[in-house]
Formats: structure tokens, sequence, C-alpha cells
């Protein structure tokens, strides 16, 4: 896991453990409070680009099913 994960993961399980010490509606607020954190996180770090697929040539290809088939 990289470590900015890491660290958002430990931020969130903080904010709920803190809230879960002052009573049980804080506990809804801080759910909701991290899962509008975790969609602005997701949504700025999105960079609007496709992933990219690494084309397989096709010889290789066939070259797999032929050693598979001889096996």
């Amino acid at each position: 896991m990289r470590l900015p994960v890491v660290l958002l993961v430990a931020s969130l399980l903080g904010v709920v453990g803190g809230a879960f010490l002052i009573s049980k509606w804080a506990v809804g607020c801080a759910v909701v409070f991290d899962s509008l954190c975790v969609g602005g996180w997701a949504l700025f770090h999105d960079d609007g680009e496709q992933p990219q697929v690494r084309e397989v040539p096709r010889t290789a290809l066939e070259t797999v099913f032929d050693r598979a088939r001889a096996s």
C-alpha cells in the first residue's frame, strides 16, 4: 500500500474513534464527514485520462495457445 492511502485510512479511523468517545450521533456525523472527504479526495486525484491497456501482439497470443495445446 502506498503511504498516502495508509495515512488517509489512519486519519479516518481516528476521526470515527474520537467521535465514538463523544456519542452515537457524533459517530454518524463523523461517518458522513469521512465519506465526503474520501469522495473529494478521489475526485481531486482523478486526472480524467482513460486507463492505459497494453496491447498484446497476436503472435504472442498464438504462441501461448500453441504451448497450452502442446502441454
